[in-house]
């Protein structure tokens, strides 16, 4: 693979390695990257990034950023497929095995490699080699779990599994050679810890919102009581369950609004109810917070994940919740919104009515998440990293 720019200087140590799978500032990953960063700067540790492309536009120090986003047009003829044709492959699987080469051959001696699921594995022994602190970050839950989580999902829908069913067992190998992993909630950590990973290597680190872009304050235009799901249209984020709960509860005067790209395990699913005028299908949409803000509540029954960020944004923009704890959200039950069992079809639905029942119980939980989530900023979140990186760096002990 060709070395653009030979980075592969392994005579300057730096304090982080950074790499994620994804374009730094953009949604999700890149978001939560991206923030790591700005605090990276400004804490005085050296640091390197590796991406798969970044906006030019960001206000940060593009020497200490190693992007491979010239990759992503090795997917584009796999995404056209999945797209058109709704097969379940992956379309990354390439851009992710030369992505990792590419950070393998370019990696600097580094004192703290921290790095997603299974990326860059080549890299990830190299940072071994070099006597790195390896550190996971435990964006969903720990493997064995969400493989038996989506295993059920998979069987009961009739689609096969291209990720867990190949990537197993090499995951669980390379997790032996992690020596932290940062958890974003108390499902993910509960799940790392459940499966033979110590208190003292599991930290807490709840993720963070743009308090300035997801505002409270309705800019609603009628009376209609409105749910609102955002996230991809997939098994894992439980879209199945809250399309069957919202057409047998029967609402009158009521929408729900999905916003999402359909993912191929889901298109037939979604397809059935493509006529029901009470649902609105928008496709993906990157400015979220106009929907979240012109809805009533969340509505997020997801089965599997690390922490949803949408979480945090619908409670930025006052909206109270029904979601799960696998969501791993940080509201509470009762005081927030509702955190149900996954998969009970007759809570959701319960939840869901009670809501629509009772608009001075909306209105009271939306303040409550608006207050609450005020405490997750992207700032209190880089800040509790850094901290931790230090700590790590000191060789404290938790």
């Amino acid at each position: 693979m060709k070395n653009v720019d030979n980075v592969n200087d392994t005579r300057k140590e730096v304090d982080v390695v950074y790499v994620i799978g994804s374009k730094l500032g953009s949604t999700g990953i890149g978001m939560i990257a991206y923030n790591i960063v700005k605090h990276l700067e400004d804490s005085g540790l050296t640091y390197k990034i590796f991406c798969r492309g970044y906006d030019k536009k960001l206000k940060l120090n593009k020497k200490n950023i190693k992007s491979f986003g010239y990759l992503e047009t090795l997917s584009f003829p796999l995404r056209f497929l999945q797209k058109k044709l709704n097969l379940n492959i992956d379309p990354f699987k390439h851009v992710n095995y030369f992505f990792g080469k590419g950070v393998a051959r370019n990696l600097p001696k580094c004192k703290i490699y921290h790095t997603w699921t299974d990326l860059a594995p080549e890299a990830i022994r190299k940072a071994k080699k070099f006597g790195s602190i390896l550190i996971l970050e435990g964006a969903n839950s720990h493997i064995l779990n969400a493989s038996n989580i989506l295993k059920y999902e998979n069987k009961k829908y009739g689609v096969s599994d291209p990720y867990y069913k190949h990537k197993l067992k090499s995951v669980l190998e390379t997790y032996k050679l992690y020596d932290y992993v940062i958890c974003p909630s108390k499902f993910v950590y509960n799940s790392f810890l459940e499966n033979g990973f110590s208190e003292d290597k599991l930290v807490l680190i709840p993720y963070g919102v743009d308090l300035e872009k997801f505002p409270a304050g309705k800019i609603k235009k009628d009376s209609k009581f409105r749910a609102i799901f955002v996230g991809s249209l997939q098994l894992r984020k439980g879209i199945q369950y809250m399309l069957q709960a919202w057409e047998e509860l029967r609402l009158k005067n009521a929408e729900l609004v999905v916003v999402g790209r359909v993912w191929p395990d889901t298109a037939r699913i979604v397809d059935r109810y493509k006529n029901n005028p009470t649902i609105k299908f928008t496709g993906f949409d990157s400015n979220t917070s106009s929907h979240l803000r012109a809805s009533d509540i969340f509505v997020f029954p997801t089965v599997e994940e690390g922490s949803a960020l949408v979480t945090y944004e619908a409670m930025a923009s006052g909206l109270p919740m029904v979601t799960t704890f696998n969501s791993g959200t940080v509201a509470r039950d009762g005081k927030e919104g509702f955190i149900i069992p996954i998969r009970d079809l007759k809570i959701l639905k319960d939840k869901i009515f009670y809501f629509y029942n009772n608009p001075k119980i909306v209105k009271k939980m939306g303040r409550n998440a608006r207050k609450l989530v005020e405490k997750y900023s992207w700032e209190n979140y880089g800040e509790r990293l850094v901290k931790e990186y230090r700590r790590i760096l000191n060789g404290k002990t938790n």
